[in-house]
């Protein structure tokens, strides 16, 4: 709401609010310091607004500091008028936000995971309001595996148990740049309705923000694709009836009191329905073969299925035995833009040299499972280091581990891994034990 006698002015260089604030302290012969402790702005505030590093503080903040810095009254309009030029930079990114945390339609053919489905469906039911923290979940597993797809599936059937909202947010945790909490908490707080000069600049300021509406609000809130804990941990909420579901290919181990999923590939039976129900009751011997040869991923069972579908001159049998060749097996694992490889290597993109390298190098063992001691002579370099990337690898989930310190690839990512060092190895590769 505009003050009486308010304008609107066109925000220009030679008139910012920065400049304003600016001059109008040097007028008042105050440091920074001096106005923050006046008017209860922080200094740091002050600073990024002066710097046009902030151009559209909120308008109690802005009352504040003209109170502080003593404007008369005649000035006082022209001041709040400086601030508001600012804030049509935020706008389109309100609009933007409630959009996009809208739930992205459910996979018609979903299927399984009714074990995960019910693990959801006890926590959802079991949230209410209490002194203890709301529930959250993550789910983890590695690339392809349907982390998305089950709590996109879940927040679907659960959300008319969710009176407050249901609410989607990607979080880009493997793009170059993911999404920053502030960010993402700005994008949550306007979906809540919030209008845009209420939500504060600060970032813890908009994490208390955001937990106080959850508060007494039952939400389910699906955080997807998330970096690590550093992204997710202002947006966790605090007491209250919310639901928070977290999906990441990381384990995510340094967040406290959560849930946690870890999807591996699906059960024989309920990949081989999956690739029924996309390509229908076709060539079973072969279609059972093609199954097998996806490794029961369900994001490969999909490329699988969709170029057969794509394709009706081609049979089952004929998918089965171009995916035959390991050596052409990831090749033949694209349908558009969908490609199994390219999933992977984003997880790989993520890792540290010494794990990139071992990674590659474990491609060489020929047994289906090994230990440390087997991994550190397959990467000698750095034998003090590879206790540390095979945690990596678990963590990104590259690698399963299983009982008594031994780990396995899933046989896709071995083939990934495999021609990873190929590419960038080829000596090693040359030299693989028989």
């Amino acid at each position: 709401m505009e003050l009486p006698g308010e304008e609107r002015p066109t925000r220009s260089m030679s008139d910012t609010f920065g400049r304003r604030l600016r001059e109008q302290r040097h007028t008042a012969g105050l440091t920074m310091e001096q106005l923050a402790e006046r008017s209860g702005v922080s200094a740091r505030a002050i600073s990024d607004m002066e710097r046009e590093r902030s151009v559209a503080p909120q308008r109690r903040t802005v009352q504040a500091l003209a109170e502080a810095l003593a404007l008369p009254e005649a000035e006082q309009p022209a001041f709040l008028a400086a601030a508001r030029a600012g804030r049509p930079r935020a706008v389109a990114t309100t609009t933007v936000a409630a959009g996009g945390c809208a739930l992205p339609r459910p996979v018609p053919d979903f299927t399984g995971r009714g074990r995960e489905l019910a693990q959801l469906t006890q926590v959802a039911t079991a949230a209410g309001p209490a002194a203890t923290a709301a529930p959250v979940v993550t789910v983890s597993g590695t690339a392809g595996v349907g982390k998305t797809t089950l709590a996109v599936q879940a927040a679907h059937l659960l959300g008319t148990t969710f009176t407050g909202g249901t609410l989607f947010v990607d979080l880009r945790g493997m793009d170059a740049r993911p999404s920053a909490a502030a960010e993402t908490l700005a994008r949550l707080l306007s979906a809540l309705g919030v209008q845009d000069d209420e939500i504060p600049a600060d970032e813890r300021d908009r994490a208390g923000m955001y937990r106080g509406l959850l508060h007494h609000r039952r939400a389910l809130v699906v955080l997807d694709n998330v970096a690590d804990e550093s992204q997710v941990r202002p947006l966790l909420p605090g007491p209250g009836p919310s639901l928070t579901v977290i999906t990441s290919r990381r384990l995510l181990a340094g967040l406290e009191g959560v849930h946690r999923l870890n999807l591996t590939q699906l059960p024989a039976e309920e990949a081989a329905t999956l690739l029924r129900r996309i390509i229908g009751d076709r060539e079973p011997d072969a279609a059972g073969e093609v199954t097998e040869l996806c490794g029961r991923l369900p994001l490969a069972l999909r490329i699988a299925g969709n170029r057969l579908m794509s394709r009706p001159q081609w049979t089952v049998r004929h998918l089965a035995d171009r995916l035959s060749d390991e050596g052409r097996r990831l090749d033949q694992l694209i349908a558009g833009d969908l490609r199994i490889a390219a999933a992977f290597s984003l997880s790989y993109t993520q890792l540290s040299p010494q794990a990139r390298r071992l990674f590659r190098r474990l491609s060489l063992a020929s047994v289906p499972d090994f230990d440390a001691r087997l991994a550190g002579s397959l990467d000698p370099a750095d034998p003090d280091g590879i206790e540390d990337a095979l945690d990596e690898l678990v963590e990104l989930s590259l690698l399963q581990a299983h009982v008594d310190g031994r780990y396995r690839f899933h046989n896709l990512i071995r083939l990934f891994a495999r021609e990873r060092l190929a590419e960038e190895e080829p000596a090693a590769g040359r030299d693989r034990p028989a």
